[in-house]
């Protein structure tokens, strides 16, 4: 999901015609922090799926460490998507110039912003639950 929603918000950056206020791509570069949050979320729940048992002491560090890291990579992402949203819509607003983008294409890169934000939420609060205490 993360991918897609990278390709998605680099694809929009491309689609913003010359002239555009600098603040927008800011906007976009703040979407793109959401997703990739979300990718490193995935990968440490993928190296805590791969660990081997060692010690019950080391093994309940880690394995608090992933469950923290993923809160805080669900917040990040919230917290990314929120500020590119803000951004974004002041430009668009028409607060920085003119309309970057037309409303359709809003309406896309905020709908795959919200989503990003929910798989990470669901991600977070699924992986807390199933990781291994120690």
């Amino acid at each position: 999901m993360s991918l897609i929603a990278i390709i998605v918000f680099i694809g929009l950056g491309f689609a913003a015609p010359t002239g555009t206020h600098p603040f927008f791509y800011f906007g976009l570069a703040f979407f793109g922090g959401g997703a990739i949050s979300l990718l490193f979320g995935g990968i440490g729940v993928v190296f805590a799926r791969d660990r081997t048992p060692s010690s019950p002491s080391l093994d309940s560090q880690f394995f608090g460490g992933v469950r923290t890291m993923m809160m805080a990579m669900w917040l990040c992402a919230l917290v990314m998507d929120g500020l590119g949203t803000l951004i974004v819509r002041a430009i668009a607003g028409g607060r920085g110039g003119t309309t970057p983008l037309s409303t359709g294409v809003l309406v896309i890169a905020f709908t795959v912003a919200t989503v990003t934000v929910i798989c990470a939420g669901v991600t977070a609060v699924v992986m807390r639950r199933r990781l291994r205490r120690g």
